[in-house]
């Protein structure tokens, strides 16, 4: 399988570089984490915290349209929510600039079901919401 052989391409990689210094468990973690495979703190929506890394499985129940705001150094950003809920309650996903064609271009429709792994949180008057960052994925179940 593709994925197992990049991985231990990456595993020897990292051996090469660390030597004794790490055992095979800490390698394949730091190997998975590089590779953004590795899933972090996996919770439910009504567990999540202000700042926080986590992962979560979730269904669609309502994407938005995109809107566009101005930035303050004066660019033009996109931002894009979708509702989402899993058994525990409801938050937003939001998708900023290059992500807002999400939906489109990988099939998430309403009633999608999704797996957001290491993504970031963030809680404010607005309620919870949940941003792919830099080092998140968002994955369709089946």
């Amino acid at each position: 399988m593709e994925v197992d052989r990049e991985l231990e391409e990456k595993i020897a990689e990292l051996r090469e570089e660390f030597g004794t210094l790490l055992n095979d468990d800490a390698l394949r973690k730091l190997a998975l984490e590089e590779l953004g495979k590795l899933v972090l703190n996996r919770k439910q929506i009504s567990d999540l915290r202000d700042r926080e890394g986590a992962s979560l499985e979730a269904r669609v129940v309502k994407i938005y349209d995109t809107r566009e705001f101005n930035r303050k150094d004066g660019t033009t950003g996109y931002l894009r929510k979708i509702l989402i809920e899993d058994d525990s309650g409801s938050c937003q996903l939001t998708l900023w600039d290059d992500d807002i064609g999400l939906p489109e271009n990988v099939g998430i429709d309403e009633g999608s079901r999704l797996a957001l792994i290491n993504c970031y949180v963030k809680i404010s008057d607005f309620g919870v919401d949940v941003t792919k960052g830099k080092i998140g994925r968002i994955e369709i179940l089946t």
